[in-house]
């Protein structure tokens, strides 16, 4: 999939990643349900539209919605299009929740800032744990889980540190301090866990980290890809996922070098207004798409770039099944390489042309004033 961004050459990347639509969720069927003679039953389904998702976690056939407008966490089966309302957050929350991690088991924690806590609750919502500490965790952004380690890691907004917790609760430790330097953190806005470790985004300094499990900086990525970073999800590859605030867009990387930048502002398949959240699992990346109220579901591909050419040239498919994933290819609206070319030759012409002009217009203005000069002079000499 091209991007509005120079291509790169094959010599810095050996594989390019890309993003193709799948399907929208805006919501689902719920059920009605009514008690006749002690037992329950179905009588009806309605749908029910998402008003503003702002969290997404997703676990094989099921996706998991924290909707801010009608203050509901949902679970959606993929195969029946039915919605589950799991949680009323108005009733178990004291703010808006800033983050959601779902467990394989579909236990699930929930960030809630004004409470400074993060909630932990099994698959059928009932409540188990608060992780709490009230002289480090003031004010909770972003929660993730440390498979390697088994551990829970917390983002606090007010210190700008990551708290490192047991799974029972207890505080073990910290990642990171306040700043701008490598392995410094200003703002962050978001984290997620991987095969390398800890990726942190920030809105200042460093927009995007991985941080070691023992809290060390491993690396920083390309600062001026991002802008103001607010969603970040990895793959199993190491890719990188991180949405754009600035531009509506999901920049990609993989290791520390950035290679496009997909989608923009719209409201069509493949456009987004505010990207709150991204979840990686099982080949597709979930993004919210908030002010649009719906989840676009996005089937993560890895192409491999003809060596030395792919940089001026759109790969084509080579079998069926590659013909069947560019057709299902997202209507981006962005123009192909040969088309940019060409729009910045006729833009190159156009301003040469304007400059020998002007040229022409100078130079006729300087030699009208010389002729009148040396007029009198040449009378006289008569």
């Amino acid at each position: 999939m091209l991007s509005k961004d120079p291509a790169l050459s094959a010599t810095n990347a050996s594989t390019q990643q890309s993003l193709y639509g799948w399907r929208d969720i805006d919501g689902g069927l719920v059920s009605t349900w009514a008690d006749n003679t002690g037992f329950s039953s179905v009588v009806g389904q309605r749908y029910e539209r998402f008003i503003r998702p702002v969290q997404v976690a997703a676990r094989g056939n099921f996706v998991f919605v924290v909707d801010a407008g009608t203050e509901r966490l949902y679970r959606y089966d993929l195969s029946r299009n039915e919605l589950t309302v799991l949680l009323n957050l108005k009733k178990e929350m004291a703010g808006e929740a800033s983050d959601l991690y779902v467990f394989p088991d579909h236990s699930f924690l929930l960030v809630d800032p004004d409470s400074a806590s993060v909630l932990h609750y099994n698959h059928k919502g009932d409540r188990i744990r608060v992780f709490q500490d009230s002289l480090n965790l003031i004010r909770p952004v972003a929660v993730t889980y440390d498979d390697e380690m088994g551990r829970v890691l917390i983002a606090d907004g007010s210190s700008d540190d990551v708290l490192v917790f047991s799974t029972t609760g207890q505080l073990q430790g910290v990642i990171g301090t306040r700043g701008v330097e490598e392995g410094q953190f200003l703002n962050i806005t978001a984290m997620t866990s991987g095969a390398d470790g800890i990726y942190v985004t920030a809105r200042l300094g460093h927009r995007l980290q991985l941080m070691g499990r023992d809290g060390s900086h491993l690396k920083s990525f390309q600062s001026d890809a991002v802008v103001f970073p607010l969603a970040v999800a990895v793959d199993r590859s190491g890719n990188t996922f991180v949405s754009d605030y600035l531009d509506n867009s999901i920049k990609v990387f993989q290791g520390e070098l950035f290679l496009e930048s997909i989608a923009g502002s719209g409201i069509t398949p493949g456009r987004f207004k505010r990207i709150s959240d991204l979840w990686y699992d099982e080949g597709f990346l979930y993004a919210v798409d908030s002010l649009n109220g719906r989840i676009q579901v996005l089937r993560v591909e890895v192409i491999e770039p003809e060596i030395e050419t792919f940089a001026e040239e759109e790969v084509a498919p080579t079998d069926v099944g590659d013909q069947a994933a560019a057709a299902e290819a997202l209507p981006l609206d962005v123009p192909s390489a040969d088309e940019e070319l060409e729009a910045a030759q006729n833009e190159l012409e156009e301003l040469e042309a304007e400059l020998e002009a002007a040229r022409l217009e100078l130079e006729a203005g300087q030699a009208e004033p010389a002729q009148v000069i040396d007029s009198p002079s040449s009378e006289t000499q008569e």
